[in-house]
């Protein structure tokens, strides 16, 4: 169980989930990523407002930047359309990421939703403010989240889990890919092995997705 160190915050989100497909407004590339959320646990609360509005435009910006176009690649993204992303700016794809988070996975982020502060994890020089989410239903998930100009949910150290596996076949491709869209990838990726790490001590995680999360690390640090 994580020890909490501050009094729960109780927020009762009116969830209309089916509106997700339809009315949530998902910006377009040229827009610019926005400052993230005084504290940690104000950035989770505002994303579970923004996903259940929906407003994925708002949403965007809560995730850490480059997250979502890296995470692109375990959906299928084509590596032009991840380096596109990298070069200018992610937005568009975070703000879908939350979409189909907020109707897939992220479904216990409704009813009544109960939030509060974890420790702080340190890996390699970063810190990770951990947020234990406990829906009405019961079952705690854990959300991990960096100051970046604000704190955002870090993806990977959220979510890495339910990525690593999709990961690994398009970042062994990229290991045999000497063009310039494969070598900015590769190099964007070495900076969310800490996030990756950290990933590995989420509660609850199997050996072998453990291990999957080991091995991606293991493949993105290949190349010096």
């Amino acid at each position: 169980m994580w020890a909490m160190r501050a009094s729960r915050l109780l927020l009762v989100v009116a969830v209309v989930l089916a509106a997700c497909g339809g009315g949530g407004e998902i910006v377009s590339p040229t827009d610019t990523v926005g400052p993230g959320a005084d504290t940690p646990q104000d950035a989770v609360l505002e994303l579970i407002e923004h996903l259940n509005a929906p407003d994925f435009n708002a949403a965007s910006h809560l995730a850490m930047p480059d997250h979502a176009a890296l995470a692109s690649l375990a959906e299928g993204a084509t590596l032009g359309e991840v380096a596109d992303a990298l070069r200018s700016g992610d937005v568009a794809v975070a703000a879908n990421f939350w979409a189909g988070f907020a109707q897939g996975s992220g479904s216990y982020l409704t009813g009544t939703v109960t939030t509060a502060e974890g420790p702080t994890v340190s890996q390699d020089a970063e810190d990770f403010e951990t947020i234990v989410i406990t829906p009405e239903a019961g079952g705690d998930r854990v959300m991990m989240l960096r100051d970046d100009d604000g704190y955002r949910v870090d993806l990977f150290a959220s979510f890495g889990p339910g990525l690593a596996d999709k990961m690994l076949p398009p970042v062994e491709r990229l290991l045999s890919t000497q063009t310039e869209d494969a070598l900015m990838i590769l190099t964007e990726l070495k900076s969310i092995v800490p996030s990756l790490l950290v990933a590995t001590t989420l509660p609850g995680l199997s050996p072998g997705v453990i291990q999957q999360l080991v091995q991606l690390v293991e493949l993105i640090t290949r190349v010096g």
